[in-house]
This record gives structure tokens, C-alpha cells and sequence, in this order.
């Protein structure tokens, strides 16, 4: 929920994006400068939760052949169905083509480029928001192919980490290895969409999912996090408040300088204690799962593969009719969110009629 109003603020902020606003507003770049630094490390640590859970009653080739049907076969029908309408969306309110959307899927299959209004070419090329189902995937199978080889790999893991993620020292080092990160590695390889070369964020993101498996099943490690809840939670707003005033409206092109540092510092020591907060909070208020838990988590995959799609379409329909005002944000977030919920039903439906249909495939 919380990405769909993260993409909704591209719209409307001073951010490069598929579809913008006629007008810009600052106050949408606080969205990206308070969510952006954790969010999907988040993600990747509950998915590296997960699997570190799962590996406990799934053995790793079991647990492989799962995962590439729950990930790989939603990624490659998205890539297919929900990217070329984006890139449509791109080309006519973005880069003024005039091109109709079977043209740019026959371009996108075909992968050839269009031609753009000042004699350039375009690819269309990208997975655009799948693209964490790819990193995903990736990662699992990385992780239960050396799990098949070493299969002590992740308790050795919890072993030594055990050792130095308690205490305070939950709080400190992982925060001090995500500054690093943006000191370091991020300004030689900043994100990137092609997964060859996005050494930054595999730094990020394959640490956040190793190390959460690896810890997953250790109470200690649980514990140090709830522990550390409150510092954390202090630590996170603190950072994000020294962000926005060092920040006032995200710049158009990267800071430099004493400002490039400071920002970088910040943004890693919020990026984990953030995290933290959020983990430790999370352990003490919701410790038992419950009907919303439960079907949200069956849910979450389908509003993800779907959300930005969806919303692209309704906001291209709004700047068609020339109503792309900051206040149709809200709407265009509601939207979005009915549309998913909708289509998650249907398609659950759909499953629950398939399976009364065949009942021995699913015996």
C-alpha cells in the first residue's frame, strides 16, 4: 500500500517518471525522501524472513521449484501484458509519439525501437517495477543451489552473525555497513534498471535477504530488535528530519560536496533504523496472525505485479481529460487500490472455479 502511494508521488514530484503532472510539487519529493532509503530493503529482509522459514520444513530444491512458479511466471506474464501499457503511456504524455498501443507491443516483442518526434530512437526495453520479482528469484536460487551444496551454509551464517548482531550492536554495524555502501559503492554504481550492472543495490539487497534468512529462526536476533525498538525509532526520525531540512525538495541533480556526504550518512543510518523500528514494533504489536494477515499475504503478490499499471492508466485517463491536479492524488491512490483488490478477487474466484472443475489435479 504503502508503494502505491510511493509511485503515485512520482507523478507529482520533481522526479523523472513515466507519466508527470503539468505542475510539480516539493512537498511529494518528502514521500521518496522518507520511504525510498528503507523500503525495499525492508522487502527484501521479510522476503529473506520468509525463505529462511521455509527452509526449515522445504528442502532447498523444493523450495527453488516453488519459487519459480510463484515468481518467474507472474514476471513473465507481466512483462509481457502490463509492461508495453506503461511504455505507451510513456511514449505519447511523455516523449510526444503519437503511437497506438498494439504498435508499441508489436515494437516491444519485436524489440525494435521507435522512433522519436526529434529524429532519436527509443528501446523499449525494462522491467520496470517486476523488477524485484527478477532480484528475488535470483537470490533464492542462489542461496538454495549453495544450500544444496553446503547445507550448514545458513546456520554457520547465524552462527558467526549471532556473535555481532546483539545488543546495541544490532543498532550500530548494520547501519554503519549501509553507510558505507552509499559512501563507497553507490556513487560508482548507482541504481540502475539493468541487473548486470546494479552492484549497489545487489550489495544492499543480497545482504538485507542472506542475512535475514540466515537469523530467521533465532530468537536472540528477534529479540535484540525489539530491544532496540525505541533508539531506533528515535534514531530514524531524527535522520529523517536532518534529511528534510538538509533537503528541502530533492534536487534535480545529485548534491555534492559536504551536502553529498551528510545526505549519505543520514540516508544509510535511517535506511536500517528505520528498519529496525519498524521490525521491533511490528514483533510486539502484531506477534499473532489473524484473518486481514492472512489474506493479505496471499493478496500482496497480485497488488504488486499489478499496481502500476493500474495506475498509470487511470492517471493517463485523468491527464487526457486534463485533471492531473495534485488534488486527484488521493483518488488516484484509492483507485488503484480498489482496481488491484478487485482483480485479486476475480482471479481468486477464477482459481476456486478451476479447482472445483479438476479437483485430481489438485488432490
Amino acid at each position: 500500500m504503502l508503494l502505491i502511494i510511493y509511485h503515485v508521488s512520482l507523478i507529482y514530484d520533481s522526479k523523472e517518471f513515466l507519466l508527470k503532472a503539468p505542475q510539480t510539487f516539493p512537498l511529494f519529493d518528502m514521500i521518496h525522501l522518507w520511504t525510498h532509503p528503507w523500503r525495499m530493503s525492508l522487502l527484501f529482509i521479510i522476503s529473506g524472513t520468509v525463505t529462511g522459514i521455509l527452509l526449515t520444513r522445504q528442502s532447498p530444491d523444493e523450495l527453488r521449484s516453488a519459487r519459480t512458479r510463484q515468481l518467474l511466471i507472474p514476471l513473465l506474464l507481466g512483462l509481457l501484458f502490463l509492461i508495453p501499457p506503461q511504455m505507451y503511456i510513456s511514449l505519447n504524455a511523455g516523449l510526444g509519439v503519437n503511437i497506438s498501443l498494439y504498435d508499441v507491443f508489436w515494437h516491444y516483442v519485436t524489440w525494435t525501437p521507435v522512433q522519436l518526434p526529434d529524429g532519436g530512437y527509443v528501446e523499449l526495453a525494462g522491467m520496470q517495477h517486476l523488477w524485484y520479482l527478477a532480484y528475488l528469484w535470483v537470490y533464492t536460487a542462489l542461496l538454495t543451489l549453495a544450500l544444496s551444496a553446503w547445507p550448514r551454509l545458513l546456520t554457520n551464517a547465524g552462527d558467526r552473525l549471532a556473535i555481532w548482531l546483539t545488543g546495541k550492536w544490532i543498532l550500530i554495524l548494520p547501519a554503519l555497513y549501509f553507510v558505507v555502501l552509499r559512501l563507497v559503492l553507490r556513487p560508482a554504481f548507482p541504481p540502475t534498471p539493468n541487473m548486470l550492472d546494479d552492484w549497489y543495490s545487489h550489495a544492499v539487497y543480497v545482504t538485507s535477504f542472506f542475512v535475514a534468512a540466515a537469523m530467521a529462526m533465532r530468537n536472540d536476533y528477534w529479540d535484540a530488535i525489539v530491544n532496540m525498538r525505541r533508539p531506533a525509532l528515535i534514531l530514524a526520525v531524527a535522520s529523517a528530519v536532518a534529511m528534510t531540512l538538509l533537503f528541502p525538495a530533492l534536487p534535480a541533480v545529485e548534491p555534492e560536496g559536504v551536502q553529498a556526504l551528510a545526505g549519505r550518512i543520514l540516508a544509510g543510518t535511517f535506511q536500517w533504523c528505520a528498519i529496525v523500528a519498524i521490525l521491533g514494533y511490528a514483533k510486539i504489536w502484531c506477534n499473532s496472525e489473524n484473518a486481514v494477515i492472512r489474506y493479505l499475504n496471499r493478496a500482496i503478490l497480485t497488488y504488486y505485479v499489478l499496481h502500476q499499471t493500474v495506475m498509470l492508466l487511470i492517471a493517463y485517463a485523468l491527464d487526457q481529460m486534463g485533471l492531473m491536479s495534485v488534488s486527484f492524488f488521493i483518488p488516484i491512490a484509492v483507485a488503484t487500490l480498489v482496481i488491484c483488490a478487485l482483480l485479486y478477487e476475480l482471479r481468486r474466484h477464477l482459481e476456486a472455479s478451476y479447482k472445483a472443475m479438476f479437483p485430481a489435479r489438485f488432490a
